[in-house]
C-alpha cells in the first residue's frame, strides 16, 4: 500500500472556507476557535469541559446497554469501562445509517476518530472513539441506497425500494420488509469474487434482514467492522438520552429569538468573508423538529409561538411542559445536533468532513450560548483508492489524478495524444522548436530596424503558436475519434476514481473496498492517517 498527498487546492468541488481551514486558518479563526494541527488545541478543550460524575454514569449506562445489546466485541467493552472513568474524553464522529455503511468516507471517519482517540491518550487525554449514528434524521432518500463497484468496475445502484409508513418518519425506526432482499442478491452478484466476499455478504446479511430497521442494521455492521478497533457507537433515538440532553433543548426553546439573532448574525459574516452558508436560516426557523404521530416535523417560530406546518402551534411554555413529560418528541436540527452530541458526552474533539466544517462554523454561536466551549474540530481523513487496473491505464498514458478530474474531454485529449504517431509527435515539436527561433531571430532583426515592429512580432508569433497548438490538437482529436480503446479506458477511470463527476469516497459505499482487500483494508487504511495532513491521499493498493 503506497500513500500520496494531493494538495485539496487541486481537489475540485473544494469551498473557500475548507480550503482556508486547511492551509490559512488564521482567515477562519473566529468562527473556529481551536487550531486542530496544534497540540495545545486539544489540551485546552479538555480543560474547558465541565463534564459531571452524575452525568458520566447515566450517559455510560446507556451506552453499555446499546452497544451490549448489539454484541459489542470486548475492544469496545474496553473503551467503555475507560469511558467510565473520571478524566476520560470522547473522540466523536458520526453519519447517517446509509444502506450497507453508506459512502466510503464514513468508514475513514471512524478509523480517523481511532487513531485521534489513541494519538490523544498517548499525550495524556485519555481518549475512545465514539461514533454517532444520525439515526433521527427522515430524509430516506439520502440513506435508501448505496453505490458499489461491479467486477468490470462499473458503478451499480443498490436500493431497498420498500415504502415507508411515514415520509417523515426518522429513518433509523423503519424496519425493512422483503424488499430488502433484492439489494442483498445485488451484492453477491455484482462483488467480485475474492476470498473475503462471502464472508462480507455473510455479515451484511445477518444485519440487513427483514424485521430489523435502519439503525440497528447500520448499528450491527459497524460493530462487526470495527470491532477490532473499541469504537462506541451511540443511538440517539434512546428516550434516555433525550432527557439527558432534555436542557439544550430547554435553551432553545426559551431562547429562540435571540439564538435565531445570533445565527443571522453569523451567516452574515460568513458571507461577507466570501463564504458559504451550509445551512439556511430563516427568520422564522428553529433548531427544533416535534415528532407526533410517526411524523418528524420541523417547528417554525412567529408571534412568540411555535407553530407545525400542519398542526397545532404552542406556546414556549406549553413545549416545556411537553419537554419535561416526553423528551423524546424533540430532536435536533443538523445544527442542534453537535450541541446535543456534546452535551451528553466529553467531546474532545469531532472529526468531520467539509460540510460538517461548515455548518459547525454556524453552530459556534450555539456552542458558545448553550455550552460555553467547542471542541476541536479535526478534518477527517480523505482518500482515493486506486486499483491495479486504473493504476495500470493512469501508467500507459501517463496520467495522474488530477487529469481525471480535469473532466471528460480534457482526460480524452490527453489519453489520445499518447496515440499519435512518433514521427508526427517528432515534427510537431520540431515545429514549435524552429518557430520560436526564428520569431526570435526575427524579433531582434526588426527591433533594430524600428522598435515598434518587435510587439508586432510577438502579437504575430503568439497568433502562430496558437495555430499551431489547435493543430496539434485537431491531430489528437483524429486518433480519438479513431480509437475506441481510448473511450473504454477513460470509462474505466472516471468509474473509478471520480463516478459520475464524484468524488469516489463520497460515492461508492466502503464494502465494495472490503469485498476486493478483505478486513486488512481498515488496518491498512489506518496505518496511512496522518493527524498534521492537510492534504488528500492517494492509496496505491
Amino acid at each position: 500500500m503506497e500513500c500520496h498527498s494531493i494538495p485539496y487546492t487541486q481537489i475540485p468541488q473544494v469551498s473557500p472556507l475548507f480550503r482556508d481551514y486547511l492551509y490559512n486558518y488564521s482567515q477562519v479563526s473566529e468562527f473556529y476557535p481551536l487550531n486542530p494541527f496544534e497540540k495545545e488545541s486539544f489540551h485546552a478543550a479538555a480543560r474547558s469541559l465541565q463534564y459531571s460524575n452524575e452525568m458520566r454514569r447515566a450517559v455510560t449506562t446507556v451506552l453499555w446497554e446499546q452497544n451490549q445489546r448489539l454484541s459489542a466485541s470486548e475492544k469496545t467493552c474496553e473503551s467503555l469501562r475507560k469511558l467510565e472513568q473520571p478524566g476520560c474524553f470522547a473522540v466523536v464522529t458520526g453519519q447517517q445509517v446509509g444502506l450497507f455503511t453508506g459512502p466510503a468516507f464514513a468508514i475513514y471517519k471512524a478509523l480517523t476518530a481511532v487513531q485521534l482517540a489513541q494519538s490523544l491518550s498517548q499525550q495524556g487525554l485519555p481518549s475512545v472513539p465514539v461514533f454517532w449514528l444520525a439515526t433521527e434524521d427522515h430524509d430516506l432518500e439520502e440513506v435508501n441506497h448505496s453505490f458499489i463497484q461491479d467486477r468490470e468496475g462499473n458503478p451499480q445502484r443498490l436500493e431497498y425500494a420498500g415504502a415507508s409508513p411515514s415520509e417523515e418518519a426518522p429513518v433509523g425506526s423503519l424496519h425493512f420488509t422483503e424488499a430488502i432482499r433484492k439489494p442483498l442478491e445485488a451484492l453477491s452478484e455484482f462483488l467480485p469474487d475474492t476470498p473475503d466476499k462471502e464472508e462480507l455478504v455473510r455479515t451484511i446479511t445477518e444485519c440487513y434482514r427483514p424485521g430489523e430497521s435502519f439503525g440497528t442494521a447500520f448499528y450491527r455492521l459497524m460493530a462487526r467492522l470495527f470491532a477490532e478497533f473499541g469504537v462506541i457507537l451511540v443511538d440517539p433515538m434512546d428516550p434516555r438520552l433525550h432527557r439527558l440532553s432534555s436542557q439544550v433543548f430547554r435553551v432553545v426553546i426559551e431562547s429562540t429569538p435571540g439564538i435565531l439573532e445570533e445565527l443571522l448574525e453569523r451567516n452574515q459574516l460568513l458571507l461577507g468573508k466570501g463564504y458559504h452558508t451550509q445551512v439556511r436560516v430563516h427568520q422564522n426557523s428553529t433548531l427544533l423538529f416535534y415528532l407526533a404521530n410517526g411524523h418528524r416535523a420541523a417547528l417554525r417560530f412567529a408571534d412568540g409561538r411555535f407553530t407545525l406546518a400542519e398542526g397545532p402551534s404552542f406556546t414556549p411554555a406549553e413545549l416545556l411542559r411537553q419537554l419535561d413529560q416526553e423528551p423524546e418528541i424533540f430532536s435536533p436540527n443538523v445544527l442542534l445536533r453537535p450541541i446535543m452530541q456534546d452535551a451528553l458526552l466529553p467531546t474532545v474533539a469531532y472529526v468531520g468532513g467539509p460540510s460538517e466544517l461548515a455548518y459547525l462554523a454556524q453552530a459556534g454561536t450555539l456552542y458558545q450560548r448553550i455550552l460555553g466551549r467547542m471542541p476541536v474540530l479535526l478534518p477527517r481523513a480523505s482518500f482515493t483508492i486506486l486499483d491495479r487496473p486504473a493504476n495500470r491505464l493512469l501508467d500507459k498514458y501517463k496520467l495522474t489524478l488530477i487529469d481525471v478530474y480535469a473532466g471528460k474531454q480534457a482526460l480524452r485529449e490527453k489519453m489520445a495524444a499518447r496515440f499519435l504517431p512518433p514521427s508526427l509527435t517528432e515534427v510537431f515539436q520540431k515545429a514549435k522548436r524552429d518557430l520560436e527561433n526564428n520569431l526570435s531571430s526575427l524579433q531582434n532583426e526588426l527591433a533594430q530596424l524600428d522598435p515598434t515592429l518587435a510587439d508586432a512580432t510577438i502579437n504575430s508569433g503568439e497568433k502562430m503558436h496558437y495555430q499551431l497548438f489547435n493543430l496539434e490538437r485537431k491531430a489528437t482529436l483524429a486518433v480519438q475519434n479513431r480509437t475506441e480503446q481510448i473511450e473504454r479506458d477513460a470509462e474505466r477511470l472516471e468509474n473509478s476514481l471520480y463516478p459520475q463527476k464524484i468524488s469516489q469516497e463520497r460515492f461508492y459505499s466502503g464494502i465494495s473496498y472490503l469485498a476486493r482487500y478483505g478486513p486488512q483494508f481498515l488496518k491498512g487504511i489506518s496505518q496511512q492517517i496522518s493527524l498534521q495532513t492537510h492534504d488528500h491521499q492517494l492509496i496505491t493498493l
